[in-house]
């Protein structure tokens, strides 16, 4: 069985994929630079198991034996799931994967936005300092003792709390 793994890998990566594919599945991993080798490779592909690229009805319907995509993630919008469907491709998510990444990601721009980074970066590499406008200082603040609102409680909202 072939599995295709469109995703700009680094050499690490590739060693954890290599070091946990069974023997029976061979997994074929592809730049997502480099759209001519994916198409040759999804000609006799049967998963692809798919990152951030667009899967469109072209990808699906010139893959003659794909029967699964596999996102590497949780949203599948970036899959045509009408034509999935019309050619008898499965496709599945993978919930929770990637909660505590976005969690970190959430509190780091939580806290960049309380200390305006975007604003006073710039700022410092110029060689300003802190000698911006002085109502800039009024936007600081700290997280600690602040109300925060989470927006539904799932996985990254419960991590995040």
């Amino acid at each position: 069985m072939k599995a295709v793994l469109q995703y700009r890998a680094s050499p690490g990566f590739r060693r954890q994929v290599d070091a946990a594919v069974p023997e029976w599945l061979d997994v074929v991993v592809v730049d997502e630079a480099d759209k001519e080798q994916f198409v040759t490779e999804m000609i006799d592909a049967d998963v692809l198991l798919h990152v951030l690229e667009q899967v469109t009805a072209d990808v699906i319907v010139n893959a003659p034996r794909l029967r699964l995509i596999q996102k590497i993630g949780i949203g599948v919008n970036t899959i045509d799931l009408d034509t999935a469907k019309a050619q008898d491709v499965a496709v599945c998510n993978m919930p929770g994967t990637n909660s505590q990444a976005v969690a970190e990601m959430t509190l780091t721009l939580m806290l960049g936005a309380l200390r305006r980074v975007s604003y006073f970066d710039p700022r410092m590499r110029a060689g300003e300092g802190w000698t911006a406008d002085i109502e800039a200082f009024d936007g600081l603040g700290e997280i600690a003792g602040r109300t925060v609102g989470l927006v539904g409680y799932r996985d990254v909202a419960r991590i995040l709390a």
